[in-house]
C-alpha cells in the first residue's frame, strides 16, 4: 500500500502543474455587473462560480456539479445573479453594495480570481437648450 502512495505522489504532483490560472475583471454590461477573463483565456466551461464580500460572506454562488468538456453554455461572460445554464445556484444572489471589495473565484479545472469594488458617481450631462 505504501507503495503504490509513493509511486502516485508524483503523478499527482504532475497534474497539478498542468492547471493554470487566469485574471477575472468586473465590467459593466447593459447596466450589470458582468465577470469576463482579463485576457480571454480558459474554456470557461465552468463548474464552480463564487462571489464573496470582504467580510468573507458569500455573496452569490453557483455550482455546476462536476468539470465537462467544451462545447458547454456554462461560460464567460457571467451576469451576476444570472444563474448559468447547466448550473445551480447555491446561494442566491444578494444585492451588491457600494464600497465593498468583492472576490470572484470559478474554476474549469484551470483556476479564474479576481476582485472589484462599486462606486457611487454623479455624472452630469450637458444638454443644449433648444430655442
Amino acid at each position: 500500500m505504501r507503495s503504490r502512495l509513493i509511486a502516485l505522489l508524483p503523478l499527482s504532483v504532475a497534474l497539478y502543474g498542468c492547471s493554470y490560472h487566469y485574471d477575472l475583471r468586473a465590467v459593466f454590461q447593459d447596466g450589470r455587473v458582468t465577470v469576463v477573463p482579463k485576457n480571454d483565456k480558459g474554456t470557461g466551461c465552468l463548474w464552480m462560480f463564487t462571489v464573496t464580500s470582504d467580510q468573507g460572506r458569500v455573496v452569490w454562488d453557483v455550482d455546476g456539479g462536476a468539470y465537462s468538456p467544451p462545447p458547454c453554455d456554462d461560460k464567460f461572460p457571467i451576469t451576476y445573479g444570472q444563474v448559468p445554464s447547466g448550473m445551480k445556484e447555491r446561494v442566491r444572489a444578494q444585492p451588491l453594495q457600494p464600497g465593498v471589495t468583492y472576490r470572484i473565484e470559478a474554476s474549469d479545472g484551470d483556476s479564474y480570481s479576481g476582485s472589484f469594488r462599486l462606486r457611487r458617481v454623479l455624472v452630469i450631462d450637458e444638454v443644449s437648450e433648444q430655442r
